[in-house]
C-alpha cells in the first residue's frame, strides 16, 4: 500500500502497485474520495489460495482482511442489519490504521469488467454507486449471471448473508438485491433479469447519465479507449488540486484503436495534474500484432484445414477476438459455433451496444446440447428470437463446414464429435486446435496446457502454434501470430505520456515502475516512486 500527498489530494494505492492488475486504488479530497477499479491482485493471491484452498465465504472477510488482499478500511464494505460480510468482531477488528474512513467514498468508477479490475467489487458495500459504460456494466452482469460463483462474483448484484444460528454468514435463497450502476451511454435492458428461475432481482436500479458527471467534489469525464474486452474507458477527473486522468488499460494496436487516439486527442493541450498510467509492457519495445494481423493468420490457418474440424480457443471476454472468428468463418465458407455462455454474453452486450453486437448474435449457432437442469439465464437466451441453436450431431455431419469457438473447457466436446463422426460411419479427418489466447507460463498453466495436449493427441488435433507443445517456460518466446495483447507496448505508452505532459505520472499495473522514471528523466514529468 502506498500513499502520495499532492497538495489537497491524496492518493492511496492499495493494488496495482509493482503488479500487474488487481488495481485499486483511492482518490480522497477533504470532500470526498473516489475508488478508481476494485480488482483481484492475482499474483498476491496465488500465494496464498490455490484451486482447492479458498477464501471461507461463510466467515465472510475474516481470510482476505488478514492476508492483506483487501485494503482494512472501515466503513468500505457490507456492513448492515440486511447484509453484512463481518460474522464477528474478530473480523471487525482487522479494520483500521492510517487509512480514510470508507463512508467518505462516494462511487467506484470501472474502468472495464476484467476480473483483475472488477474482482474485488463483490465486497463492497452495497449503496455504493458504480460508474461504468454501458458495456462493463452488461458485461459484468451477464459475467455472473453464467458463472455460478459464490460470494466473490458478486459485481453486479448480491445474495444478501446473515449470520445463522451457528454464527456463520449464509446467503438469503429468495432474491438478489441489485448494485446501483451509474451506467454511462445507452442503458442497458436487461438490469432487471434474475438469472435464477426461484430467485427475484430487487433493490436499486440501474440509471443512465451523462458525462461529466458530478459527485461532489469530482468531475468525472469518460473516455473509450481500445482494450481487449468491449466498454473499456479511460476517466478524466477534475479535482480541486487539477485534472487527475486514468488510463484504465489501453492500446492502439486493436481493431477500435482509434478510441484511443481520440481519448489522447481530447486531451492534449489540457493541463494534466496527474496521470495515472498502467505499464504492463514496460520494457517490451516491439510492436505487437495488429487485429487485423491476427485475423490474417487465422484466416490463413484455417483456410488450409478445408474439409477438417478447426477448433479456436480465446479468452471468455475477447469478444473483440469472436468477431474475427466469425468473419474469418464466414470468409472461408464456414459457420462460427459458440457456447451458450459466449452468446449470453453477447445478448448482454447487445443491449448495451446494438451495432455490431446484435447482429453478431444473429450471425453465430449456439451450441445446444441435452442437460439435466437448465439454468434460468440460459432458459432466457433459447427463448429469444435470433438464436440458432446446433447440436453436436449435426456438427458431426460435416465438421468442416464449422468453425467451433471452443476453449481448454470444452475440449471434451471434440470427444463427443469424434464418437459422432465414428458412429456415422466416418473416418474422421485430423483436427486442428488454434491457441488464440494469452501465454504467461505459470505453473497452472503449465499444467493446464499438458493436459491440453493429452486431450489433443489422443482426438488427434494439432495445437498451434507448434511451439507450445514444448511447454515452454519463458512466455517470451513464444511466436503466436494467433493473438494480440490487450495492452501497448513501450513505446506507444511513451508516446501517451509525451502527449499528454502530466506534472506528476502514478505508475500501475506494472512491475516496473521505476522504468518510468527512465523514460521521463529530464522531460518535467514527477515520477511518483517511494524515496
Amino acid at each position: 500500500m502506498r500513499r502520495f500527498d499532492l497538495g489537497s489530494l491524496a492518493v492511496h494505492v492499495y493494488g496495482g502497485w509493482e503488479e500487474i492488475g488487481g488495481n485499486q486504488v483511492l482518490l480522497e479530497e477533504r470532500d470526498g474520495a473516489l475508488l478508481l477499479d476494485f480488482g483481484r491482485p492475482f499474483g498476491r493471491w496465488g500465494t496464498y489460495f490455490t484451486e482447492f484452498l479458498s477464501p471461507r465465504s461463510t466467515l465472510g472477510l475474516r481470510d482476505l482482511l488478514y492476508l492483506r488482499l483487501l485494503p482494512p478500511i472501515p466503513g468500505l464494505y457490507r456492513d448492515d442489519a440486511e447484509d453484512t460480510l463481518f460474522p464477528s468482531d474478530l473480523e471487525r477488528n482487522l479494520l483500521g490504521g492510517e487509512l480514510p474512513p470508507g463512508e467518505k467514498v462516494l462511487a467506484l468508477l470501472l474502468s472495464h469488467a476484467h476480473l483483475d479490475h472488477t474482482g474485488a467489487v463483490a465486497y463492497l458495500r452495497r449503496d455504493l454507486p458504480v460508474v461504468a459504460t454501458a458495456a462493463t456494466a452488461a458485461i459484468a452482469k451477464a459475467m455472473q449471471d453464467t458463472a455460478q460463483v459464490g460470494l466473490d462474483g458478486e459485481a453486479a448484484y448480491l445474495s444478501p448473508r446473515t449470520l445463522n444460528g451457528e454464527g456463520i454468514l449464509e446467503g438469503d435463497r429468495k432474491r438478489y438485491l441489485r448494485r446501483p450502476y451509474r451506467v454511462l451511454g445507452r442503458l442497458p435492458g436487461f438490469p432487471d433479469l434474475s438469472p435464477a428461475k426461484t430467485k427475484g432481482l430487487e433493490g436499486d436500479p440501474w440509471t443512465g447519465h451523462d458525462t461529466p458527471l458530478e459527485l461532489g467534489p469530482f468531475k468525472v469525464e469518460t473516455f473509450p479507449v481500445d482494450h481487449s474486452i468491449p466498454g473499456a474507458a479511460a476517466f478524466a477527473v477534475g479535482t480541486p488540486a487539477g485534472l487527475v486522468v486514468y488510463t484504465g488499460d489501453l492500446r492502439r494496436h486493436g481493431r477500435w484503436w482509434e478510441k484511443t487516439e481520440a481519448f489522447l486527442r481530447a486531451l492534449e493541450g489540457r493541463e494534466v495534474f496527474l496521470l495515472i498510467a498502467e505499464g504492463t509492457r514496460l520494457g517490451e519495445a516491439r510492436p505487437a500484432y495488429t487485429e487485423a494481423q491476427v485475423r490474417e493468420a487465422l484466416h490463413a490457418e484455417v483456410a488450409r484445414w478445408e474439409g477438417c474440424p478447426v477448433a479456436v480457443d480465446f479468452a471468455p471476454r475477447n469478444l473483440e477476438r469472436l468477431l474475427s472468428c466469425l468473419e474469418v468463418a464466414e470468409a472461408v465458407g464456414r459457420r462460427l459455433v459458440v457456447t451458450p455462455k459466449d452468446a449470453y454474453l453477447l445478448y448482454g452486450l447487445a443491449h448495451a451496444e446494438p451495432d455490431p453486437w446484435k447482429g453478431v448474435l444473429e450471425r453465430v449457432l449456439v451450441l445446444r446440447e441435452a442437460r439435466g437442469r437448465t439454468p434460468g439465464w440460459e432458459e432466457h437466451l433459447w427463448a429469444q428470437e435470433g438464436i440458432h441453436p446446433i447440436g453436436m450431431e449435426a456438427i458431426a455431419q460435416d465438421p468442416g463446414a464449422y468453425l467451433l469457438a471452443f476453449g481448454f473447457y470444452e475440449v471434451n466436446r471434440l470427444l463427443d464429435l469424434r464418437l459422432l463422426e465414428a458412429a456415422l460411419g466416418g473416418k474422421g479427418r485430423r483436427g486442428a486446435y488454434i491457441f488464440s489466447n494469452s501465454y504467461w507460463a505459470d505453473q497452472e498453466q503449465i499444467l493446464d496446457l499438458g493436459v491440453l495436449l493429452a486431450w489433443l493427441g489422443r482426438l488427434d488435433f494439432r495445437l498451434l502454434p507448434e511451439g507450445l507443445a514444448d511447454l515452454p517456460r519463458d512466455p517470451a518466446g513464444v511466436k503466436n501470430p494467433f493473438h494480440t495483447s490487450g495492452h501497448a507496448p513501450e513505446p506507444d505508452l511513451l508516446e501517451a505520456v509525451r502527449r499528454l505532459r502530466p506534472r506528476h505520472l502514478l505508475p500501475v499495473h506494472t512491475e516496473r515502475p521505476e522504468r518510468w522514471r527512465e523514460l521521463l528523466k529530464g522531460e518535467g514529468t514527477d515520477v511518483l516512486l517511494p524515496e
